[in-house]
Protein backbone atom coordinates (compact mmCIF):
# COMPACT_ATOMS: atom_id res chain seq x y z
CA UNK A 1 0.00 0.00 0.00
CA UNK A 2 2.76 2.46 0.93
CA UNK A 3 4.63 1.74 -2.30
CA UNK A 4 1.45 2.39 -4.29
CA UNK A 5 0.87 5.71 -2.53
CA UNK A 6 4.46 6.79 -3.14
CA UNK A 7 4.21 5.78 -6.79
CA UNK A 8 0.92 7.65 -7.11
CA UNK A 9 2.47 10.83 -5.66
CA UNK A 10 5.46 10.48 -7.99
CA UNK A 11 3.11 10.16 -10.95
CA UNK A 12 1.19 13.27 -9.82
CA UNK A 13 4.44 15.21 -9.40
CA UNK A 14 5.65 14.08 -12.83
CA UNK A 15 2.34 15.17 -14.34
CA UNK A 16 2.60 18.70 -12.93
CA UNK A 17 6.23 18.97 -14.05
CA UNK A 18 5.27 17.89 -17.55
CA UNK A 19 2.36 20.35 -17.60
CA UNK A 20 4.61 23.22 -16.40
CA UNK A 21 7.21 22.34 -19.04
CA UNK A 22 4.54 22.24 -21.71
CA UNK A 23 3.15 25.66 -20.67
CA UNK A 24 6.61 27.26 -20.63
CA UNK A 25 7.37 25.77 -24.05
CA UNK A 26 4.02 26.95 -25.39
CA UNK A 27 4.66 30.47 -24.00
CA UNK A 28 8.09 30.49 -25.62
CA UNK A 29 6.72 29.52 -29.08
CA UNK A 30 3.81 31.92 -28.68
CA UNK A 31 6.28 34.78 -28.12
CA UNK A 32 8.18 33.77 -31.26
CA UNK A 33 4.97 33.55 -33.27
CA UNK A 34 3.74 36.96 -32.08
CA UNK A 35 7.06 38.57 -32.96
CA UNK A 36 6.93 36.98 -36.45
CA UNK A 37 3.37 38.07 -37.29
CA UNK A 38 4.65 41.11 -39.32
CA UNK A 39 6.95 38.77 -41.32
CA UNK A 40 4.07 36.35 -41.82
CA UNK A 41 1.88 39.15 -43.22
CA UNK A 42 4.62 40.33 -45.58
CA UNK A 43 5.25 36.81 -46.85
CA UNK A 44 1.51 36.31 -47.36
CA UNK A 45 1.29 39.44 -49.51
CA UNK A 46 4.29 38.31 -51.55
CA UNK A 47 2.64 34.92 -52.16
CA UNK A 48 -0.65 36.59 -53.19
CA UNK A 49 1.13 38.77 -55.76
CA UNK A 50 3.04 35.69 -56.98
CA UNK A 51 6.45 37.18 -56.05
CA UNK A 52 7.32 33.98 -54.18
CA UNK A 53 5.90 30.50 -54.04
CA UNK A 54 4.16 28.82 -51.10
CA UNK A 55 7.20 26.64 -50.44
CA UNK A 56 9.50 29.67 -50.50
CA UNK A 57 7.17 31.47 -48.06
CA UNK A 58 7.14 28.52 -45.68
CA UNK A 59 10.94 28.29 -45.92
CA UNK A 60 11.42 32.01 -45.24
CA UNK A 61 8.99 31.96 -42.32
CA UNK A 62 10.71 28.92 -40.82
CA UNK A 63 14.08 30.64 -41.06
CA UNK A 64 12.70 33.80 -39.45
CA UNK A 65 11.04 31.69 -36.74
CA UNK A 66 14.35 29.98 -35.88
CA UNK A 67 16.37 33.24 -35.91
CA UNK A 68 13.76 34.97 -33.72
CA UNK A 69 13.83 32.03 -31.30
CA UNK A 70 17.60 32.27 -30.96
CA UNK A 71 17.43 36.06 -30.43
CA UNK A 72 14.69 35.72 -27.83
CA UNK A 73 16.65 33.06 -25.99
CA UNK A 74 19.75 35.28 -25.81
CA UNK A 75 17.90 38.53 -24.96
CA UNK A 76 15.62 37.01 -22.34
CA UNK A 77 18.57 35.21 -20.78
CA UNK A 78 20.37 38.55 -20.50
CA UNK A 79 17.33 40.22 -18.97
CA UNK A 80 16.87 37.39 -16.48
CA UNK A 81 20.52 37.71 -15.42
CA UNK A 82 20.10 41.47 -15.18
CA UNK A 83 16.94 41.21 -13.08
CA UNK A 84 18.58 38.62 -10.81
CA UNK A 85 21.55 40.97 -10.38
CA UNK A 86 19.23 43.86 -9.43
CA UNK A 87 17.42 41.68 -6.89
CA UNK A 88 20.74 40.69 -5.27
CA UNK A 89 21.82 44.33 -4.99
CA UNK A 90 18.45 45.28 -3.53
CA UNK A 91 19.01 42.63 -0.83
CA UNK A 92 22.43 44.08 -0.05
CA UNK A 93 24.33 41.20 -1.70
CA UNK A 94 27.22 42.49 -3.78
CA UNK A 95 27.41 39.72 -6.42
CA UNK A 96 29.63 39.66 -9.46
CA UNK A 97 28.41 41.73 -12.41
CA UNK A 98 27.00 39.41 -15.15
CA UNK A 99 28.53 39.70 -18.62
CA UNK A 100 26.08 41.28 -21.04
CA UNK A 101 26.08 40.67 -24.78
CA UNK A 102 27.50 43.62 -26.72
CA UNK A 103 25.38 43.06 -29.79
CA UNK A 104 22.37 44.77 -31.34
CA UNK A 105 19.82 43.85 -28.72
CA UNK A 106 19.54 47.13 -26.79
CA UNK A 107 19.73 45.46 -23.40
CA UNK A 108 23.37 46.48 -23.46
CA UNK A 109 22.31 50.13 -23.25
CA UNK A 110 20.22 49.44 -20.17
CA UNK A 111 23.07 47.49 -18.63
CA UNK A 112 25.61 50.21 -19.39
CA UNK A 113 23.34 52.89 -17.97
CA UNK A 114 22.80 50.91 -14.79
CA UNK A 115 26.47 50.09 -14.38
CA UNK A 116 27.30 53.79 -14.75
CA UNK A 117 24.77 54.64 -12.05
CA UNK A 118 26.13 51.83 -9.85
CA UNK A 119 29.68 53.17 -10.25
CA UNK A 120 28.40 56.61 -9.28
CA UNK A 121 26.72 55.12 -6.22
CA UNK A 122 29.88 53.22 -5.29
CA UNK A 123 32.02 56.34 -5.66
CA UNK A 124 29.55 58.31 -3.58
CA UNK A 125 29.49 55.57 -0.93
CA UNK A 126 33.29 55.60 -0.76
CA UNK A 127 33.23 59.39 -0.51
CA UNK A 128 30.62 59.28 2.28
CA UNK A 129 32.68 56.63 4.09
CA UNK A 130 35.79 58.80 3.86
CA UNK A 131 33.82 61.73 5.27
CA UNK A 132 32.59 59.60 8.19
CA UNK A 133 36.13 58.31 8.78
CA UNK A 134 37.43 61.86 9.07
CA UNK A 135 34.76 63.24 11.37
CA UNK A 136 36.39 64.81 14.45
CA UNK A 137 33.88 63.12 16.77
CA UNK A 138 33.33 59.40 17.47
CA UNK A 139 30.73 57.76 15.20
CA UNK A 140 29.48 54.18 15.48
CA UNK A 141 26.96 52.06 13.55
CA UNK A 142 25.17 49.08 15.07
CA UNK A 143 23.11 46.21 13.69
CA UNK A 144 19.82 44.84 15.00
CA UNK A 145 21.69 42.74 17.59
CA UNK A 146 23.36 45.95 18.90
CA UNK A 147 26.79 44.88 17.66
CA UNK A 148 29.15 47.54 16.34
CA UNK A 149 29.51 47.10 12.56
CA UNK A 150 31.29 50.39 11.81
CA UNK A 151 33.48 52.81 13.77
CA UNK A 152 35.30 55.83 12.37
CA UNK A 153 38.96 56.58 13.09
CA UNK A 154 38.28 58.79 16.12
CA UNK A 155 36.05 56.13 17.71
CA UNK A 156 38.68 53.42 17.17
CA UNK A 157 41.40 55.64 18.67
CA UNK A 158 39.18 56.56 21.62
CA UNK A 159 37.56 53.23 22.50
CA UNK A 160 40.05 50.72 21.02
CA UNK A 161 40.73 48.99 17.71
CA UNK A 162 38.95 45.81 18.84
CA UNK A 163 35.43 47.19 19.34
CA UNK A 164 34.07 46.04 15.95
CA UNK A 165 31.53 43.20 16.11
CA UNK A 166 31.29 43.60 19.90
CA UNK A 167 28.03 44.44 21.72
CA UNK A 168 27.94 48.19 22.18
CA UNK A 169 26.37 47.85 25.66
CA UNK A 170 29.53 46.04 26.83
CA UNK A 171 31.59 49.13 26.01
CA UNK A 172 29.23 51.81 27.32
CA UNK A 173 27.94 50.41 30.59
CA UNK A 174 25.51 53.21 31.34
CA UNK A 175 21.78 52.93 32.07
CA UNK A 176 20.85 56.03 30.05
CA UNK A 177 22.78 54.71 27.06
CA UNK A 178 21.20 51.23 27.29
CA UNK A 179 17.65 52.61 27.64
CA UNK A 180 18.06 54.93 24.66
CA UNK A 181 19.53 52.13 22.56
CA UNK A 182 16.67 49.74 23.39
CA UNK A 183 14.09 52.35 22.38
CA UNK A 184 15.83 52.86 19.03
CA UNK A 185 16.26 49.16 18.20
CA UNK A 186 12.68 48.32 19.24
CA UNK A 187 11.28 51.11 17.00
CA UNK A 188 9.80 52.98 19.99
CA UNK A 189 11.43 56.19 18.75
CA UNK A 190 13.49 57.39 15.80
CA UNK A 191 16.01 59.65 17.57
CA UNK A 192 17.33 59.97 21.12
CA UNK A 193 19.52 62.73 22.59
CA UNK A 194 21.14 62.26 25.99
CA UNK A 195 24.31 62.86 27.99
CA UNK A 196 26.31 60.18 29.77
CA UNK A 197 29.71 59.65 31.39
CA UNK A 198 32.30 57.22 30.05
CA UNK A 199 34.94 55.91 32.47
CA UNK A 200 38.40 55.11 31.13
CA UNK A 201 41.70 56.40 32.51
CA UNK A 202 39.70 59.58 33.04
CA UNK A 203 35.99 60.41 33.09
CA UNK A 204 34.60 61.76 29.81
CA UNK A 205 31.18 63.28 29.28
CA UNK A 206 29.51 62.72 25.91
CA UNK A 207 26.47 64.40 24.44
CA UNK A 208 25.15 61.56 22.33
CA UNK A 209 22.63 61.15 19.53
CA UNK A 210 21.33 57.75 18.46
CA UNK A 211 19.21 57.70 15.29
CA UNK A 212 17.61 54.82 13.47
CA UNK A 213 18.45 54.64 9.77
CA UNK A 214 15.52 54.82 7.29
CA UNK A 215 16.63 51.49 5.79
CA UNK A 216 19.11 48.73 6.61
CA UNK A 217 22.54 49.80 5.40
CA UNK A 218 24.90 47.67 3.33
CA UNK A 219 26.78 46.54 6.45
CA UNK A 220 23.45 45.57 8.11
CA UNK A 221 23.56 48.72 10.24
CA UNK A 222 20.18 49.84 11.59
CA UNK A 223 21.25 52.82 13.71
CA UNK A 224 24.03 55.38 13.94
CA UNK A 225 25.56 56.76 17.17
CA UNK A 226 27.25 60.18 17.10
CA UNK A 227 29.10 61.29 20.23
CA UNK A 228 30.41 64.76 21.14
CA UNK A 229 33.00 65.04 23.91
CA UNK A 230 31.86 67.91 26.16
CA UNK A 231 34.21 67.10 29.05
CA UNK A 232 36.35 70.21 28.52
CA UNK A 233 33.26 72.42 28.29
CA UNK A 234 31.80 70.97 31.49
CA UNK A 235 35.13 71.39 33.25
CA UNK A 236 35.30 75.00 32.05
CA UNK A 237 31.77 75.68 33.31
CA UNK A 238 32.61 74.10 36.66
CA UNK A 239 35.85 76.08 36.92
CA UNK A 240 34.00 79.25 35.98
CA UNK A 241 31.39 78.59 38.67
CA UNK A 242 34.11 77.80 41.22
CA UNK A 243 36.01 80.92 40.15
CA UNK A 244 33.11 83.27 40.88
CA UNK A 245 32.25 81.45 44.10
CA UNK A 246 35.87 81.60 45.32
CA UNK A 247 36.34 85.23 44.21
CA UNK A 248 33.18 86.20 46.10
CA UNK A 249 34.37 84.30 49.17
CA UNK A 250 37.89 85.78 49.04
CA UNK A 251 36.44 89.32 48.88
CA UNK A 252 33.67 88.68 51.38
CA UNK A 253 36.00 87.51 54.16
CA UNK A 254 38.22 90.62 54.42
CA UNK A 255 35.18 92.87 53.90
CA UNK A 256 33.44 91.17 56.84
CA UNK A 257 36.56 91.62 58.99
CA UNK A 258 36.84 95.28 57.99
CA UNK A 259 33.16 95.87 58.73
CA UNK A 260 33.52 94.30 62.19
CA UNK A 261 36.65 96.31 62.99
CA UNK A 262 35.05 99.58 61.86
CA UNK A 263 31.96 98.84 63.95
CA UNK A 264 34.17 98.10 66.98
CA UNK A 265 36.16 101.33 66.50
CA UNK A 266 32.94 103.31 66.24
CA UNK A 267 31.55 101.69 69.37
CA UNK A 268 33.32 100.06 72.33
CA UNK A 269 36.89 100.89 71.20
CA UNK A 270 36.12 104.45 70.20
CA UNK A 271 38.45 105.96 72.81
CA UNK A 272 40.83 102.98 73.22
CA UNK A 273 44.17 104.07 71.72
CA UNK A 274 45.81 100.63 72.01
CA UNK A 275 42.85 98.85 70.42
CA UNK A 276 42.67 101.48 67.68
CA UNK A 277 46.31 100.92 66.68
CA UNK A 278 45.84 97.15 66.70
CA UNK A 279 42.63 97.32 64.65
CA UNK A 280 44.09 99.79 62.15
CA UNK A 281 46.98 97.40 61.52
CA UNK A 282 44.52 94.54 60.96
CA UNK A 283 42.47 96.74 58.63
CA UNK A 284 45.57 97.57 56.59
CA UNK A 285 46.39 93.85 56.25
CA UNK A 286 42.88 93.05 55.03
CA UNK A 287 43.00 95.99 52.63
CA UNK A 288 46.30 94.72 51.23
CA UNK A 289 44.74 91.27 50.86
CA UNK A 290 41.82 92.66 48.83
CA UNK A 291 44.15 94.85 46.79
CA UNK A 292 46.31 91.85 45.87
CA UNK A 293 43.23 89.85 44.95
CA UNK A 294 41.85 92.61 42.73
CA UNK A 295 45.26 93.07 41.09
CA UNK A 296 45.52 89.34 40.37
CA UNK A 297 42.00 89.28 38.94
CA UNK A 298 42.83 92.24 36.73
CA UNK A 299 46.04 90.52 35.61
CA UNK A 300 44.12 87.40 34.61
CA UNK A 301 41.52 89.46 32.79
CA UNK A 302 44.19 91.45 30.96
CA UNK A 303 46.09 88.30 29.96
CA UNK A 304 42.94 86.75 28.51
CA UNK A 305 42.02 89.87 26.56
CA UNK A 306 45.45 90.74 25.16
CA UNK A 307 46.66 88.81 22.12
CA UNK A 308 50.19 88.05 20.92
CA UNK A 309 50.59 91.41 19.20
CA UNK A 310 51.71 92.78 22.58
CA UNK A 311 54.61 90.32 22.74
CA UNK A 312 57.27 92.07 20.71
CA UNK A 313 59.87 92.89 23.37
CA UNK A 314 63.41 91.59 22.84
CA UNK A 315 64.18 89.97 26.20
CA UNK A 316 67.58 89.01 27.60
CA UNK A 317 66.56 86.27 30.01
CA UNK A 318 69.70 86.48 32.15
CA UNK A 319 69.04 90.18 32.84
CA UNK A 320 65.37 89.50 33.57
CA UNK A 321 66.21 86.74 36.08
CA UNK A 322 68.83 88.90 37.82
CA UNK A 323 66.24 91.67 38.17
CA UNK A 324 63.64 89.33 39.71
CA UNK A 325 66.17 87.76 42.10
CA UNK A 326 67.39 91.18 43.28
CA UNK A 327 63.83 92.34 43.94
CA UNK A 328 63.00 89.25 46.04
CA UNK A 329 66.30 88.80 47.93
CA UNK A 330 65.22 90.76 51.00
CA UNK A 331 61.86 88.92 51.12
CA UNK A 332 63.69 85.59 50.87
CA UNK A 333 66.07 86.55 53.69
CA UNK A 334 63.14 87.51 55.87
CA UNK A 335 61.71 84.01 55.33
CA UNK A 336 65.10 82.37 56.05
CA UNK A 337 65.70 81.42 52.43
CA UNK A 338 68.64 82.02 50.09
CA UNK A 339 68.23 82.69 46.36
CA UNK A 340 70.85 81.22 44.03
CA UNK A 341 70.90 82.02 40.30
CA UNK A 342 72.59 79.74 37.72
CA UNK A 343 72.93 80.76 34.06
CA UNK A 344 74.36 77.68 32.33
CA UNK A 345 74.77 78.95 28.76
CA UNK A 346 75.05 82.07 26.68
CA UNK A 347 71.31 82.25 26.28
CA UNK A 348 69.70 83.61 23.10
CA UNK A 349 67.26 86.45 23.24
CA UNK A 350 63.54 85.76 23.45
CA UNK A 351 60.72 87.68 21.82
CA UNK A 352 57.80 88.24 24.18
CA UNK A 353 56.29 90.51 26.81
CA UNK A 354 58.96 91.47 29.34
CA UNK A 355 56.51 92.52 32.09
CA UNK A 356 54.51 89.30 31.83
CA UNK A 357 57.54 86.99 31.91
CA UNK A 358 58.91 89.01 34.86
CA UNK A 359 55.61 88.42 36.68
CA UNK A 360 55.60 84.69 35.86
CA UNK A 361 59.10 84.11 37.22
CA UNK A 362 58.42 86.35 40.21
CA UNK A 363 55.25 84.38 41.11
CA UNK A 364 57.14 81.07 41.00
CA UNK A 365 60.02 82.34 43.13
CA UNK A 366 57.58 83.96 45.56
CA UNK A 367 55.77 80.61 45.95
CA UNK A 368 59.11 78.89 46.58
CA UNK A 369 59.82 81.45 49.31
CA UNK A 370 56.39 80.90 50.89
CA UNK A 371 56.32 77.11 50.83
CA UNK A 372 60.01 76.17 50.88
CA UNK A 373 61.84 74.73 53.84
CA UNK A 374 63.36 77.17 56.32
CA UNK A 375 67.11 77.75 56.04
CA UNK A 376 67.12 76.29 52.54
CA UNK A 377 68.41 77.40 49.14
CA UNK A 378 66.06 78.24 46.27
CA UNK A 379 67.83 77.61 42.96
CA UNK A 380 66.85 79.54 39.83
CA UNK A 381 68.42 78.01 36.73
CA UNK A 382 68.29 78.87 33.03
CA UNK A 383 69.62 76.71 30.18
CA UNK A 384 69.12 75.94 26.50
CA UNK A 385 67.46 72.63 25.56
CA UNK A 386 66.91 70.88 22.23
CA UNK A 387 63.11 70.74 22.09
CA UNK A 388 60.28 70.41 24.58
CA UNK A 389 60.23 67.70 27.29
CA UNK A 390 58.75 64.28 26.51
CA UNK A 391 55.63 64.85 28.60
CA UNK A 392 54.71 67.81 26.40
CA UNK A 393 52.32 67.13 23.50
CA UNK A 394 54.69 69.11 21.27
CA UNK A 395 57.68 66.83 21.92
CA UNK A 396 57.43 65.15 18.51
CA UNK A 397 56.10 68.08 16.44
CA UNK A 398 58.04 71.14 17.59
CA UNK A 399 61.79 70.81 16.94
CA UNK A 400 62.75 74.34 17.97
CA UNK A 401 65.26 74.97 20.71
CA UNK A 402 63.68 75.97 24.01
CA UNK A 403 64.82 78.06 26.93
CA UNK A 404 64.25 76.20 30.21
CA UNK A 405 63.84 78.34 33.36
CA UNK A 406 63.51 76.26 36.51
CA UNK A 407 62.84 77.24 40.14
CA UNK A 408 63.73 74.55 42.69
CA UNK A 409 63.03 74.47 46.42
CA UNK A 410 62.99 71.86 49.17
CA UNK A 411 60.12 71.20 51.53
CA UNK A 412 56.90 69.22 51.62
CA UNK A 413 56.34 67.63 48.18
CA UNK A 414 53.24 68.20 46.05
CA UNK A 415 51.12 65.06 45.65
CA UNK A 416 50.29 63.73 42.19
CA UNK A 417 46.63 64.63 42.73
CA UNK A 418 47.50 68.21 43.64
CA UNK A 419 49.90 68.50 40.68
CA UNK A 420 46.95 68.06 38.35
CA UNK A 421 45.06 70.94 39.97
CA UNK A 422 47.58 73.48 41.20
CA UNK A 423 47.15 75.65 38.10
CA UNK A 424 43.41 76.00 38.72
CA UNK A 425 42.35 79.42 39.91
CA UNK A 426 41.93 79.75 43.68
CA UNK A 427 43.15 76.19 44.21
CA UNK A 428 45.43 75.95 47.23
CA UNK A 429 47.22 72.97 48.72
CA UNK A 430 45.50 71.58 51.79
CA UNK A 431 48.54 71.67 54.07
CA UNK A 432 49.20 73.38 57.38
CA UNK A 433 51.79 75.67 55.80
CA UNK A 434 49.46 76.52 52.95
CA UNK A 435 46.65 77.44 55.33
CA UNK A 436 49.00 79.71 57.29
CA UNK A 437 50.33 81.40 54.15
CA UNK A 438 48.54 84.43 52.78
CA UNK A 439 47.72 84.30 49.09
CA UNK A 440 44.93 84.63 46.55
CA UNK A 441 45.32 81.22 44.91
CA UNK A 442 45.67 82.91 41.51
CA UNK A 443 49.46 83.07 41.19
CA UNK A 444 50.03 79.78 39.36
CA UNK A 445 46.97 80.36 37.18
CA UNK A 446 48.53 83.65 36.05
CA UNK A 447 51.87 81.91 35.40
CA UNK A 448 50.22 79.26 33.23
CA UNK A 449 48.30 81.90 31.28
CA UNK A 450 51.49 83.84 30.59
CA UNK A 451 53.42 80.74 29.50
CA UNK A 452 50.63 79.68 27.14
CA UNK A 453 50.54 83.16 25.62
CA UNK A 454 54.26 82.82 24.88
CA UNK A 455 53.67 79.47 23.13
CA UNK A 456 55.50 77.70 25.95
CA UNK A 457 54.99 74.83 28.36
CA UNK A 458 55.14 74.66 32.16
CA UNK A 459 55.96 71.52 34.12
CA UNK A 460 56.21 70.60 37.79
CA UNK A 461 58.05 67.73 39.47
CA UNK A 462 57.98 67.04 43.19
CA UNK A 463 59.23 64.34 45.55
CA UNK A 464 60.53 63.94 49.10
CA UNK A 465 64.07 63.25 47.93
CA UNK A 466 64.43 65.89 45.18
CA UNK A 467 62.14 68.66 46.34
CA UNK A 468 59.85 70.65 44.03
CA UNK A 469 60.82 72.14 40.66
CA UNK A 470 58.68 74.36 38.41
CA UNK A 471 60.11 74.67 34.88
CA UNK A 472 59.03 77.08 32.16
CA UNK A 473 59.91 76.10 28.57
CA UNK A 474 59.95 78.96 26.05
CA UNK A 475 60.57 78.32 22.32
CA UNK A 476 63.48 80.19 20.75
CA UNK A 477 62.98 81.39 17.17
CA UNK A 478 66.52 81.62 15.85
Amino acid sequence: MKKNKVKKKQNQFGFWISLLTFLQTARFFARIFVLNIPILLILGMLIIFNDITWWQGILYFGAAFIITGILITVVFKELENFISYLKSLAQGIDVEIPSFHRGIFGSVRLADAFLSVKKLWSDQTLSDTNILERLPTPLLMIDQQMHIVFANTVALDFFGDDILQKPVVNIFKDDKFSNALNQIVSHETQTKWFEFDYQDDSVYTFTTRIERLPAIAKNNAVAVIVMHDVSAFKLFKQQQSDFFANASHELKTPLSILSGLIETLQGPAKDDTVAREKFLKMMAEQTDRMTNLVQDLLSLSRLQMMDKTHQNDIIIISDLLKSVVESLTIRANNHKKTLKLKILHDLPRVIGNRAELHQAVQNLIDNAIKYGEDNSVITIKAELNNGFPKKSERYFDDVRQVLAISIHNTGNPISSQNKQRIFERFYRLDTLKSRRTEGTGLGLGIVQQIVQKHDGFIDVTSSHSNGTTFTIYLPVDL
